[in-house]
């Protein structure tokens, strides 16, 4: 629904977290192109970014449950892959 942009058919990192408590993680990404994110974690949910970090580049914060996070780095434009640096972090609070 609200997901934009293009991704590949299997995830580019699967994130085993067994993190908690007033953590949350922050995911974003970095590239030259205009990257998205895709993120769906273990509960179902999906959560999609396209420009909330500096640029054009993606950022995801979210308060996890334990489980299996599966990450899509993405593209905005169809057949633009670029390279792109993926973060993930631990944070408090929002």
């Amino acid at each position: 629904g609200s997901c934009r942009g293009f991704i590949t058919d299997a995830p580019d990192v699967r994130l085993w977290w067994d993190g908690g408590g007033s953590l949350n993680l922050r995911l974003s990404a970095v590239s030259n192109a205009d990257t998205t994110l895709v993120v769906n974690g273990p509960n179902g949910e999906w959560y999609c970014d396209d420009d909330s970090g500096d640029g054009s580049n993606p950022l995801v914060t979210l308060k996890p449950a334990s489980g299996r996070y599966e990450i899509w780095i993405g593209t905005y434009s169809s057949g633009n892959a670029r390279p792109a640096v993926l973060s993930i972090s631990e944070i408090t609070g929002f």
